[in-house]
């Protein structure tokens, strides 16, 4: 047997915070060894990405404290490495994929500079052109389009699914011998995640181990050799993974494979027809068109047509899926149907009237009754505020308490999404990327709206509290009469949720369908190979 990479001994981590100290890794131990892929699962807050950045000291110090045991890579302590030993350690010789790329990537630079800047940190005796084109390279094998042009964007003017596959090429550009992947696709489509799989094992058979962290089990299947299984920050089960997957030991183990949604599970029930019913959102020949510019003087020197030409309805209490691969446009979509993007020309009826008609005046009023779950929970939650303050701002701005005090209406929200009545109290830095869009979720819900677009607002879950949320979102529309806009990439979710499903590709839609016939019969191409690329738990193994 190959002797470990990186060999963690009872690792304790704790958290100190106003209500006391929290052990969020407790007595934890593992190893990687060389060319190896290990899968760390867990539900959301169980200790699994603390342990992973522990062992590069990536959380903050305060309130984190790292209270005892080692981590050893190459027979170092990183735990003990002093920090100018430990910063040529991270990025040449341990890559990190952060979970929340839009944290981990400058908004002030485009992502050319930064990937060159990230050569050049490790390797100054490259010349920052041939860095750049080194970054262009990376932006091309993790599946940018036009990766020269897009390498002078910014990150904002990137979808989420694609700011994570610069972080991914960040990573992986320098070769390191380790990579700890947090959730890295976790904002991708099913067929861009396949080509990452592809360069994961590439890499894997170069002799680079990963550490792969991740709550879809469908992608441990694919890609993990071994799996260590963690809850309430400690191990509770390890083995390889067909053994874990065929004969799980530990009841909490079981429960996380039977959370996960699958294609081939029983059609759920759906709503009633919707015949002879008004749409409640109906979208007629929208374009949104961002200006690609150029220059010193910043001239436009074309268009990127992130939707362009789309018609669709939602009808009240439907919910429509909307699955594409990322950059296909829907997230724009979304947001230019609630005027957070501004449209280029097309209507938007809600309730019969054209939002796009309306001054910011009038639409004021209509924004309770449309609402937003973001794709990145902590770029949308206001890090002065609490969690109270964020879940009850909307409640007090349209006068909606009725005497209830802020206090109660948060945690009753709260509550409602899975979380913690002490939570009200807390920061968003304090949760985990899984709990934070629970509290995005809570948010949005508790305005009591009409109308939700959902934009990947279950991908950052795990499994058991996905289901649980799915389940809140469809008892939510029968409660209280919502319609969804519902968009993901996962077609298992979108399958389980789902009324009718838009597919879209390029801006457009390509195809569109009762939930049930479009995944079990599609139509075009395209949409069999989204179908044919969902890693499916316990299945064939297409890429190994």
């Amino acid at each position: 047997m190959a002797a470990s990479l990186l060999q963690v001994e009872n690792l304790s981590v704790s958290f100190h915070t106003d209500e006391g100290r929290v052990d969020a890794v407790r007595d934890v131990s593992f190893d990687i060894r060389p060319g190896e892929v290990v899968g760390l699962v867990g539900e959301s807050g169980s200790g699994k990405s603390v342990a992973a950045m522990s062992c590069l000291r990536l959380i903050p110090m305060p309130p984190g404290q790292i209270r005892g045991g080692r981590a050893l890579f190459d027979g170092r302590d990183l735990l003990k490495l002093p920090i100018e030993e430990l910063r040529k350690v991270r990025g040449a010789e341990i890559g990190m994929i952060f979970q929340e790329p839009m944290t981990a990537l400058s908004p002030l630079a485009p992502v050319g500079w930064q990937l060159a800047e990230t050569v050049q940190l490790h390797q100054p005796e490259i010349r920052f052109e041939e860095a750049w084109k080194i970054g262009v390279s990376w932006l091309e094998k993790v599946g940018i389009p036009d990766a020269a042009s897009r390498a002078h964007a910014f990150p904002y003017q990137f979808s989420g699914g694609m700011r994570q596959r610069v972080m991914i090429a960040m990573a992986l550009m320098l070769e390191p011998r380790l990579i700890i992947a947090d959730e890295p696709t976790t904002a991708l489509d099913v067929t861009l995640q396949a080509q990452i799989f592809d360069l994961i094992l590439a890499m894997k058979k170069e002799k680079t181990s990963i550490l792969f962290i991740t709550h879809d089990m469908g992608v441990i299947w694919e890609l993990s050799d071994r799996v260590i299984v963690m809850k309430d920050g400690q191990v509770v089960e390890r083995g390889p993974v067909d053994s874990i997957f065929k004969a799980p030991s530990q009841p909490y183990t079981q429960a996380l494979l039977r959370a996960v949604p699958r294609l081939d599970a029983p059609i759920p029930q759906r709503r009633e027809s919707i015949s002879g019913q008004a749409p409640l959102v109906a979208v007629s020949n929208l374009r949104t068109w961002f200006p690609v510019r150029r220059g010193v003087f910043a001239r436009t020197v074309g268009h990127v047509k992130a939707v362009d030409d789309v018609s669709l309805e939602v009808y009240p209490g439907e919910t429509v899926g909307i699955v594409g691969e990322s950059g296909s446009g829907k997230t724009t979509l979304g947001r230019s149907i609630l005027r957070l993007d501004a449209a280029r020309e097309g209507s938007i009826l809600f309730r019969g009237d054209d939002l796009l008609k309306m001054s910011n005046r009038e639409l004021r009023p209509r924004r309770r009754h449309l609402q937003m779950v973001f794709q990145d929970p902590f770029s949308s939650l206001n890090p002065r505020f609490t969690v109270q303050e964020i879940v009850t701002e909307g409640l007090l701005e349209h006068g909606l308490l009725e005497g209830e005090a802020p206090r109660d209406a948060a945690v009753r929200w709260l509550e409602e999404v899975g979380l913690k009545a002490d939570h009200a109290d807390r920061y968003p830095h304090e949760f985990s990327g899984g709990q934070r869009q629970r509290i995005c979720i809570a948010r949005a819900i508790a305005v009591r709206p009409e109308f939700i677009v959902c934009d990947e607002a279950v991908s950052a879950l795990d499994v058991t509290i996905q289901a649980k949320v799915i389940e809140l979102l469809i008892d939510l529309r029968k409660r209280y009469g919502l319609s969804y806009l519902f968009i993901s990439h996962d077609l298992a979710v979108v399958k389980k949720i789902s009324d009718r499903v838009v597919v879209m590709k390029g801006g457009k839609i390509v195809e569109q369908g009762p939930a049930d016939e479009l995944i079990s019969r599609p139509r075009e191409e395209y949409t069999r190979r989204l179908i044919e690329a969902v890693p499916v738990p316990g299945g064939p193994r297409k890429r190994r």
